[in-house]
């Protein structure tokens, strides 16, 4: 990055010789008149359109609202070779599949059966066996879409990542009555 009292320097160069009521005085800095502005003003666009936020790249998917939902959930452990590491990963409601295993050069992913009907959650949690350093990293994919990960550089250290469906909650919830304030007691609802 150019430090400014060189820029400076050479729009002070540039407006030598030109009439006093072209000049602008801005702080401690003369810009000339509208060919000056324009320059400037076309940097600073450009170092604006830099700090942009991220741009969603043409067909990105979005993660599903539920393991339900996804066409193939995969549990992949990762890091750095030859750490052993045992735990558990599959839903919440089902049976849980025990793993004993070592990191390997690619990543090894565990295939997670979700029950069709059955609304509930994925997880997975594992924990280096052996003392040393290295990195431990877990994940949960949904179509090939990361939706949770957690890592571990730790000696004994811990990963665990668990997706749980996404829930909608209702503008009003059962027995709330919308025309009472918070604090008010609310009268039952007369049944027919």
């Amino acid at each position: 990055m150019t430090p400014i009292f060189l820029i400076a320097s050479w729009f002070q160069e540039r407006i030598k010789g030109t009439n006093v009521s072209q000049r602008i005085l801005v702080g401690r800095e003369l810009f000339a008149g509208p060919g000056t502005w324009l320059v400037f003003l076309l940097a600073l666009g450009s170092l604006l359109a830099s700090c942009g936020g991220p741009e969603e790249k043409e067909g990105d998917v979005s993660v599903p609202p539920s393991p339900e939902d996804a066409g193939e959930v995969v549990v992949r452990v990762s890091g750095t070779e030859g750490i052993e590491y045992s735990g558990t990963y599959g839903t919440i409601e089902g049976m849980l599949q025990t793993v004993e295993d070592s990191v390997e050069s690619e990543p090894t992913d565990y295939v997670v059966e979700v029950v069709e009907g059955v609304s509930d959650g994925v997880t997975a949690g594992f924990q280096k066996v052996q003392p040393g350093e290295g990195d431990l990293h877990v994940e949960i994919l949904a179509d090939d879409q990361v939706v949770v990960e957690s890592r571990t550089l730790a000696e004994f250290g811990a990963v665990n990542a668990d997706w749980f469906p996404r829930v909608d909650v209702p503008e009003v919830l059962p027995g709330e009555n919308k025309e009472s304030l918070p604090g008010e007691e609310v009268a039952p609802e007369e049944s027919p």
